[in-house]
């Protein structure tokens, strides 16, 4: 649904987000206000069972067009946003984490890149963790090979993967200037709605990874770019999941082998930029 007065929708999921979510939902009126844009904050909570719906009905005092979805229990990511997605109207969908902070300006630069460039379907912000480093959050389409090296210390396999595709698997030497990339990470990025229209709503096989992969992955097979720009910027305090936790790391081990079956590849990344090429 869209409404051509509504610029942008801005969705959130919020899951026992007590310690982040009113400062991630007051740096987002502070820039939207200051372009006084015409906007809607969607907040849908994954069935939280700390403060945080006591804190996002006290902000709704607050902001009048902010609207509270609460759900029973944790849906994933990929059902609860397309859930607030069914619910926006706006020409572009912000889709945010609610462990951020939207620095001045970063939604319109966002926005504006869109008028830039012709068949964007994605922009991404510079995401910096919250001492201030650069988080790396673009990357080149996952193997099983790239998914291995990231759990062998680093500085054993260093100089061996430095030769090979597993050292490029992150965008290091692009954070400084605009481009396109593989995908981003889905804490803060800006969607176009006639891309949404075109490619379809989150794969709802994928509980909450790699939901991003997959869906950045459409977007270019549909033909949709996805860009990184460094002109717009978000501070990501990043609440860690801990593969430590059984349902948590079953469920991303799920998510990855059902990627892989979708898209037949595994091992050479090449093969699924050989099918974007010939779209």
């Amino acid at each position: 649904m869209e409404n051509n007065r509504i610029s942008v929708s801005v969705i959130i999921l919020s899951w026992n987000s007590e310690k982040y979510i009113r400062q991630c939902i007051n740096s987002l009126f502070i820039d939207l206000n200051f372009y006084n844009m015409e906007k809607e904050i969607i907040i849908v909570d994954n069935g939280s069972s700390d403060r945080t719906i006591k804190i996002l009905k006290q902000l709704h005092k607050k902001y009048s067009n902010m609207k509270v979805i609460e759900l029973e229990k944790n849906l994933g990511t990929t059902i609860s946003r397309n859930i607030g997605i069914r619910e926006s109207l706006g020409k572009y969908i912000f889709i945010l984490d609610s462990d951020t902070e939207v620095q001045e300006g970063t939604i319109s630069t966002l926005i504006d890149m869109f008028n830039k460039k012709g068949n964007i379907g994605i922009v991404a912000p510079r995401l910096y963790y919250s001492d201030g480093s650069i988080q790396p959050s673009c990357k080149k389409f996952p193997t099983i090979k790239t998914k291995i090296y990231k759990y062998i210390p680093f500085n054993i396999t260093r100089k061996i993967a430095k030769k090979s595709e597993l050292y490029n698997n992150i965008y290091e030497k692009e954070y400084k200037k605009i481009t396109e990339v593989d995908y981003c990470i889905s804490a803060a990025w800006m969607v176009n709605r006639e891309a949404i229209n075109d490619i379809g709503l989150f794969d709802e096989n994928i509980f909450y990874a790699p939901e991003d992969v997959d869906y950045c992955l459409r977007m270019w097979l549909k033909g949709w770019k996805v860009i990184y720009t460094p002109m717009a910027s978000v501070i990501h305090h990043t609440q860690r999941k801990s593969y430590k936790d059984f349902n948590i790391a079953w469920q991303h081990l799920k998510g990855l082998l059902y990627y892989f079956g979708k898209y037949n590849y595994w091992f050479n990344r090449k093969k699924i930029y050989k099918r974007i090429k010939n779209r």
